[in-house]
């Protein structure tokens, strides 16, 4: 009798190691199970925030669209304030990384970008800037207003204006579309597109809204 439960007792400690393995086991592929589970997460969550980024642009219109008129009263040049917009930090706007398509009666221009001119103040008289006399093709370029943290880079709440010139014998004449499409480092495109009003005056700064 003894021995028989002496046999007993062995059986009963071959059932627990293996019933400790089968634990340890289930615990191992849970824990494996759970951690992909958070890499799958983790993924899916960075892939949808990159996805926001790429859909929302990084700056937006900051002001009213002016356009500059010459003396027939025809558009040589227009004016776009842009701003960075909340919670996208800092935009550069280095021409290795930042491009200006336009489209206007004249045709279709696909970089017309020509970097960081400098810095201006806000009472800038606007005709000042025009210099295109001798353009073949628009030339868009950009002075920083304030908040810039470096030559071309824009910090959160700055201000810069954008500057399209038009040649001198391609200028905007009434009821004609001109729409600008600005594409930063970061974020997706900022399309801007504006209708000249009726020439009704010559030499001076009007409102594109």
């Amino acid at each position: 009798m003894a021995v028989g439960r002496k046999k007993r007792g062995m059986v009963g400690i071959d059932t627990a190691i293996i019933l400790i393995a089968f634990v340890l086991v289930a615990v191992a592929v849970a824990f494996v199970t759970l951690d992909m589970g958070m890499t799958s997460a983790t993924k899916a969550k960075q892939t949808m925030v990159n996805g926001l980024q790429e859909a929302s642009t990084a700056l937006q219109v900051n002001g009213e669209v002016l356009a500059v008129t010459n003396g027939s009263g025809d558009v040589e040049e227009v004016t776009i304030p842009l701003g960075v917009t909340p919670g996208s930090g800092y935009v550069s706007f280095d021409n290795t990384t930042f491009s200006v398509s336009v489209v206007d009666q004249y045709g279709s221009y696909p970089n017309v970008y020509v970097g960081v001119v400098g810095a201006i103040g806000s009472s800038t008289n606007l005709s000042a800037l025009y210099n295109g006399q001798n353009l073949t093709t628009p030339e868009a370029k950009v002075y920083f207003i304030t908040g810039n943290i470096t030559p071309t880079i824009l910090g959160p709440y700055g201000q810069a204006l954008l500057v399209v010139v038009l040649p001198q014998n391609s200028s905007l004449t009434a009821y004609h579309t001109i729409q600008v499409t600005i594409k930063p480092s970061i974020g997706g495109a900022l399309t801007v597109s504006r209708i000249i009003p009726p020439n009704d005056v010559a030499s001076s700064t009007i409102d594109l809204g």
